[in-house]
């Protein structure tokens, strides 16, 4: 079971049951919000509840994005694949639509790339996006992450056959932009 983690306006927490509707609210079912993913979007509350006892069961690293305040579940973040040789994890994501634009999603990628390295042997974490889904793109860059190329047709989601851009950020990476900065006003993660 994965940890919750906290900042300075989310918790990240495992999904549970009960949070079958909300999902289904605030973006399984939403055309916008599943776009770019592979899986389409949910026709009724049940695919929702389904796919959720599934993933539960799976028991991944998989978070839910709450705000804290209003403690409305807004997305989710998860590790959606994983190479040991290479000590790699990779990120995948949504948020409903209803949030974008607002800084949550970087938020959230902020506080699961520092929690993968900090609680994980991780080496490498990357995540990609379908070229047509810049704002993607940006959330990797806003949270440290460096574009790395784009893949020709390497996806399928629900555009068909895409181009993808890479991005990853290495241990070496955090290693070094904390020893470059001063994090004496920088508040800890909390877990």
């Amino acid at each position: 079971m994965v940890k919750t983690l906290k900042t300075p306006r989310l918790t990240l927490r495992p999904l549970t049951l009960d949070d079958a509707e909300k999902m289904f609210q605030n973006w399984t079912h939403s055309v916008n919000a599943t776009k770019y993913l592979t899986w389409p979007p949910h026709g009724n509350l049940e695919v929702t509840k389904d796919r959720l006892r599934q993933r539960i069961t799976e028991a991944n690293e998989e978070w839910g994005i709450v705000d804290t305040q209003t403690q409305e579940l807004m997305g989710v973040i998860d590790v959606v694949g994983e190479t040991t040789e290479t000590q790699t994890k990779i990120i995948g994501y949504v948020l409903g639509e209803k949030f974008w634009n607002k800084g949550y999603m970087t938020e959230a990628l902020e506080a699961v790339i520092a929690y993968l390295f900090d609680a994980t042997a991780v080496n490498r974490i990357e995540a990609t996006h379908d070229i047509a889904n810049p704002g993607s793109g940006k959330v990797m860059e806003k949270a440290g992450m460096t574009f790395e190329g784009i893949l020709r047709q390497a996806a399928r989601n629900n555009q068909g056959i895409v181009d993808i851009a890479i991005y990853s950020i290495l241990r070496a990476d955090l290693e070094e932009l904390t020893d470059s900065t001063d994090t004496s006003s920088v508040p800890p993660l909390k877990q």
